[in-house]
């Protein structure tokens, strides 16, 4: 009977310690909800403004991507120009 009791006082203690945890959850929430919203407008704020820079950066990317591939090449490309200034000449 001992056992019965001591384990109907560890069930309501652990139901009382699940109500404090939810409660203490729930007021958490409650509390920062006005700090999610301004986080949420200047996230929105910064996404808006930013997507024109983002635009113009991938445009820039598409145009010199092939540029960046031939930079390897440019020592070969300039030992090429030079033999074929020096036969010109």
């Amino acid at each position: 009977m001992e056992i019965g009791i001591i384990l109907l006082l560890l069930g309501l203690f652990l139901v009382g310690f699940k109500i404090l945890g939810l409660l203490f959850k729930a007021t958490f929430f409650i509390l920062t909800i006005p700090l999610q919203i301004i986080g949420a407008i200047i996230g929105v704020v910064l996404v808006v403004a930013l997507a024109p820079f983002a635009a113009v950066a991938g445009f820039l990317g598409i145009i010199f991507a092939p540029l960046l591939i031939l930079g390897p090449l440019l020592p070969l490309l300039l030992v090429g120009l030079g033999l074929y200034l020096i036969i010109r000449h």
